[in-house]
């Protein structure tokens, strides 16, 4: 495995900050307050992401701007703030480590948003990060987050938005009516009903009507979420496992890639959850499973939120379970952090990545860092690149190379050229910033923002999962907590999600 660089004093004034500002009281924020941010927010800067697999951007709807004739705006609630960390906390015996072109839409002393205020929705519930404090565990200092899990996105919706919407699959049984109620310009606050048939929530739940047929309505967590205040490079491979992985600023729950499930219920060719779940997601690409709201990829609304337009390096979007830093999709102005994992090729019978034979599934990865080690027989065979695989929610996919876990290898070759490109684990060191993962996307054609494998961490951590982690290292994707629980009627035969 590729070592580590060892934190930087960077991680360590940046979190060592986070406990100046909040170790004695939660922060109090007021009505009408704006949240902090450098860059001015589009009405809306990212469509729907249709099922997509890496190295196929042209299944991605184009965006389209907001038409000029928009509905009346729904009235919203204040936003909180985005509490800044003071530079004067600074201790004075540490060295300045903020970069010296600090990225657009942060200031790199500002970690979590945190509230105090309700709900619109989920009344019963906080949105964002209610508290910030300090904690030493057997001699481990952590800086913990307590959080309902429950963001307080706002969406404007574009044309491409309801054309999408409109033209699922199964629109005609997905919503109550046989299609959505909102209409270009429409501001969705989370949860509020847009018209689905929101079979995973009884019809008297919070946020039903927000969701499509399958997953259940989130609900308050009041979850304690603590990270390393020091992170420590990782000397074994640790597997991110199903279940929390990280945190959002927001206090969002990150999941990885999988959704629990694989092909035949075989625990060979394990499910993306990008692609096989694409029909089950918000309009803010995310869903929960048992309550707990989470995203598999690219967080689009807080983007949005955070002003992460590509004009400089993304600010900091969040935390891994070992303590580094996960920043957006933009390495610099224009240019997105470059993901090293590829998809296999099944369809070239000579490939070194594929099966010998055209389109066929049958062979496994002997070492998925180095193709030169060769493959090994399947003990089940997948589908083909040219069959369709039916979800839970009922919708069929063409099993290209990139639907299952076993399709993508790590080219070594790819890290080497630097600048752009991450590492094993979906990260790098660079400036000022030390050691960070990266959400990545590639760019479409049309500038596009397509979900890349594996998305943000992982698919192994860099850095050690303390004795006190909510997370754990995992080395099979199988059961709970896994995906959102199905209402029986959407049990399919078929089903490989």
């Amino acid at each position: 495995m590729r070592s580590v660089t060892n934190p930087t004093a960077f991680h360590v004034v940046l979190l060592a900050l986070l406990l100046f500002g909040w170790l004695t009281s939660e922060v109090n924020v007021t009505q009408g307050q704006q949240l902090a941010k450098n860059a001015p927010t589009p009405a809306s800067s990212h469509s729907l992401y249709l099922p997509v697999v890496a190295d196929n951007p042209a299944q991605l709807l184009p965006a389209t701007a907001t038409p000029t004739a928009t509905p009346a705006a729904t009235a919203l609630p204040a936003t909180p703030t985005r509490t800044a960390i003071p530079a004067t906390a600074t201790p004075a015996a540490t060295p300045a480590a903020t970069p010296a072109a600090t990225p657009a839409g942060s200031t790199l002393l500002t970690a979590w948003i945190v509230s105090q205020q309700n709900s619109p929705i989920f009344t019963d519930a906080t949105v964002n990060v209610q508290q910030v404090t300090a904690k030493t565990v057997n001699g481990t200092a952590y800086v913990c987050i307590t959080t309902d899990k429950i963001p307080d996105y706002v969406h404007t919706t574009t044309a491409s938005d309801i054309a999408w919407l409109n033209s699922r699959p199964k629109a005609a049984t997905d919503f109550r009516s046989g299609q959505t109620t909102l209409s270009a310009g429409s501001q969705v606050i989370f949860g509020a009903d847009v018209g689905y048939r929101s079979l995973g929530c009884a019809q008297t739940d919070k946020g039903y009507g927000y969701w499509p047929p399958g997953p259940k309505c989130p609900t308050a967590q009041n979850a304690e979420r603590c990270f390393p205040l020091q992170p420590t490079p990782a000397s074994t491979s640790c597997k991110t496992g199903l279940g929390d992985i990280g945190a959002w600023v927001n206090g969002v729950a990150i999941f990885n890639w999988g959704d629990g499930f694989s092909y035949n219920n075989q625990s060979v060719w394990q499910n993306i959850a990008a692609t096989l779940e694409a029909y089950d997601l918000d309009l803010c690409v995310g869903h929960s499973a048992g309550g707990n709201y989470h995203h598999h990829f690219h967080p689009s609304c807080l983007a949005d939120q955070l002003g992460d337009d590509g004009s400089a390096h993304s600010p900091l979007y969040g935390f891994a379970a070992d303590g580094y830093p996960i920043y957006g999709p933009w390495q610099a102005a224009n240019t997105l952090a470059q993901s090293c994992w590829h998809t296999r090729d099944y369809d070239t019978p000579a490939s070194s990545s594929g099966c010998g034979s055209a389109g066929r599934r049958t062979c496994l990865l002997v070492d998925e860092t180095d193709l030169s080690k060769g493959t090994v027989a399947a003990s089940s065979a997948g589908p083909t690149t040219a069959q369709s695989v039916t979800s839970l929610s009922g919708n069929l996919f063409v099993a290209l190379s990139g639907i299952y876990r076993q399709d993508y290898y790590y080219d070594a070759s790819c890290t080497a050229e630097g600048g752009a490109t991450l590492d094993l684990h979906n990260g790098h060191s660079h400036d000022a910033l030390g050691y960070h993962y990266h959400v990545t996307v590639t760019r479409a054609a049309n500038g596009d923002l397509v979900p890349a494998f594996p998305y943000y961490i992982g698919p192994t951590y860099a850095g050690t999962l303390p004795a006190q982690s909510f997370a754990s290292c995992s080395n099979n994707q199988s059961g709970p907590p896994g995906p959102p629980p199905r209402p029986a009627e959407l049990t399919h035969p078929d089903t490989h999600e």
